[in-house]
């Protein structure tokens, strides 16, 4: 088993990584105790497939068959095995588990052919060797376990690498354990010192990287429309978000998270007021706008509490459910121009579809302008076809729906849009690995996100616009104050600078990691340099 562990499940590299990481990074100590804490896992496993209990040895080859699995799908599409970060995000993401099975479809049979294969040699093998354990032995499993529960809390996810028949359930069954609170937010103890603007949207997108768009630079034609009204908007180029995630980029841009509070592991951004308390504060009606989603299900840490702020929640999918998915988007602009004509100050929250993988579902194939691409059940992948389905995800749910946008919103209605992405895509190995959320040798792209603002009525002509590529996520919630009638001496000393104030040659970073420190977590620099 120790064979076993070391050469499959953690290869050998991993193992001389982890020994030095403990032995130079934290101490001799640390190491200690993670060998015999390896060492004993390993043991209680041998036990159980070497016991002389025959309802033993299926039932333990069962389970491992299962974990062994799952950490092993997990490093064919990731590079790592399954710890405690994979399971915060699973958790946070369940409603895609259709699009993942779909995306991963052959790494996912890889892994189940090659757990199958092992498990059945590991079968063979018992059967070979005449020593065995009693079926009293297995009892060992109770203390075990229970080591390996208090050793995987107190590491939770740094190093972590233990046997998938433990480090699986375990690092699973804590990120279920570590719920995160769910209470009221604090109250809003300022008041507006101006009207604001009377229609304020902001739109989210989804998985969209600031510099694939042509009005960025690409020199591949993503967005052509909004080249063409780019004297339009206020541009602030590739911005820095603040995660890598879709969880935390969106509960940060709600609750006005700044870098220097990352990890939030005092939950500020569940008990800090709302973008939405403030609005209604500002006597505007809310509306909260989730794409994604149907059924009144909630993601991104918001919670039912949140909902008592937002006078109106809309899914589109709830309003048509024979809507395909790709027209979501368009139902949303076709909503918003509807908002921007109403009589009454309106502030709308949107999470738009974007360009979520799978890409190919995100537009209809007659908008397919770049080939070859990926079909919606590819099973083998690129990275030519993977980059042409997101150009072609992008020129639909980006530069289509703003084109739908501007054409129904006109400068008599008084709106304004702050439009960003919750975090980018990295697209530069082979097209199938994972894109984003990684917590392992991430790359600045996966934090590269687009952010302008439409002003079509004029409003913001009094300020001054900084040079491109300089701002970050968390001056989103300071400009939307700002925009919502707050004071600027207000929202400068709570939280920080608008999208208005020059950042000069200041380090952006952001976070990758669970946003509230439950796992591993690193701030990371974000560099974007104009190709």
């Amino acid at each position: 088993m120790s064979i076993f562990t070391v050469t499959v499940e953690m290869r050998p590299g991993r193992a001389y990584y982890i020994l030095q990481f403990i032995l130079f990074r934290q101490s001799v100590l640390d190491l200690l105790l993670y060998l015999f804490v390896l060492a004993i896992t390993v043991w209680s496993q041998q036990v159980l497939l070497l016991n002389r209990s025959q309802l033993i040895r299926y039932l333990f080859l069962s389970l491992l068959f299962t974990f062994l699995f799952l950490s092993l799908s997990y490093r064919l599409i990731t590079g790592y095995n399954f710890a405690y970060a994979d399971a915060q995000t699973a958790q946070s993401n369940l409603h895609f588990w259709r699009a993942a099975l779909q995306n991963y479809v052959l790494k996912i049979f890889i892994a189940f052919a090659t757990s199958a294969l092992w498990v059945f040699l590991l079968s063979l093998l018992s059967r070979k060797i005449r020593f065995s354990y009693s079926p009293a032995q297995a009892f060992v499993l109770a203390p075990i376990l229970l080591i390996s529960i208090w050793y995987v809390n107190r590491s939770l996810g740094v190093i972590d690498d233990l046997p998938a028949f433990y480090r699986v359930p375990v690092s699973t069954g804590l990120a279920l354990a570590h719920e995160l609170p769910v209470g009221e937010r604090e109250l809003v103890e300022a008041s507006p010192t101006s009207r604001g603007v009377q229609h304020l949207f902001l739109i989210v997108d989804e998985s969209i990287t600031g510099s694939s768009l042509s009005l960025n630079g690409n020199i591949v034609r993503t967005t052509p429309y909004l080249e063409t009204i780019k004297d339009s908007i206020i541009n602030f180029g590739v911005a820095s978000a603040i995660t890598n995630n879709s969880a935390g980029s969106n509960i940060a841009l709600m609750s006005g998270m700044q870098v220097k509070d990352l990890p939030d592991k005092e939950r500020k951004a569940l008990t800090s007021p709302s973008i939405f308390q403030y609005a209604k504060q500002a006597g505007y009606i809310t509306y909260f706008v989730d794409a994604q989603l149907g059924r009144k299900a909630l993601q991104n840490y918001m919670s039912p509490s949140d909902l008592n702020y937002v006078d109106h929640f809309i899914q589109p999918a709830e309003l048509d459910p024979a809507l395909p998915y790709f027209m979501r988007d368009y139902k949303v602009a076709e909503l918003l121009v509807k908002l921007s004509k109403s009589e009454q100050k309106v502030f709308v929250y949107v999470n738009k579809v974007g360009a979520h993988w799978p890409y190919a579902r995100t537009y209809p194939e007659t908008a397919t302008v770049f080939k070859p691409v990926l079909s919606t059940s590819s099973m083998i992948k690129d990275k030519n076809r993977s980059v042409n389905t997101y150009n072609n995800a992008i020129r639909w749910t980006v530069d289509g729906f703003w084109k739908e946008l501007m054409q129904g919103i006109t400068p008599a209605d008084s709106t304004v849009i702050v439009y960003t992405s919750d975090h980018g895509q990295n697209l530069e190995g082979d097209g199938i690995s994972i894109t984003h959320a990684s917590t392992n040798e991430t790359k600045p792209i996966e934090a590269n996100v687009p952010l302008w603002i439409m002003d079509r009525s004029n409003v913001l002509s009094g300020y001054t616009t900084p040079a491109p590529n300089q701002q970050s996520h968390e001056q989103v919630f300071p400009t939307l104050l700002l925009l919502q009638g707050y004071s600027p001496q207000f929202i400068k000393s709570t939280y920080g600078s608008t999208l208005f104030e020059e950042k000069g040659n200041r380090q952006r970073y952001f976070l990758t990691g669970d946003i509230f420190g439950r796992g591993k977590t690193t701030m990371l620099p974000f560099d974007y340099t104009i190709k």
